[in-house]
């Protein structure tokens, strides 16, 4: 077995479970999915109790590299999953061309 193989393998068995997304640069994000995920959801929160989107807290990471995925569409779908009942209600989430405007991510 050549080392570039193995180093695949290996970089594959310590990825286990984790789902991931291809990013513009042609990279992958790979990132825990949890379709409960406690963070996603406080953070929803947060932005509803900070009021206007200049006050929201940070994204968490793996929202904020939604923006940057090759498909945003895709990437918030797969983020997402199951949380569609709760979901992005802080965001506003039509993918368009500007996809930098559309999820601000309460940035200022």
């Amino acid at each position: 077995m050549g080392l570039r193989s193995w180093v695949k393998r290996v970089e594959h068995a310590a990825r286990g479970n984790l789902a991931s997304f291809e990013l513009l640069d042609g990279s992958r994000y790979y990132y825990y999915y949890d379709p409960a995920s406690w963070e996603l959801f406080m953070h929803w929160y947060e932005c509803i109790r900070a009021g206007s989107a200049h006050n929201w807290p940070e994204a968490p990471e793996v929202i904020r590299k939604v923006c940057e995925a090759k498909d945003p569409q895709v990437a918030l779908d797969a983020v997402m999953g199951e949380q569609r009942t709760f979901g992005t209600f802080a965001y506003v989430t039509r993918i368009s061309s500007s996809m930098s405007a559309a999820l601000s991510l309460g940035a200022s």
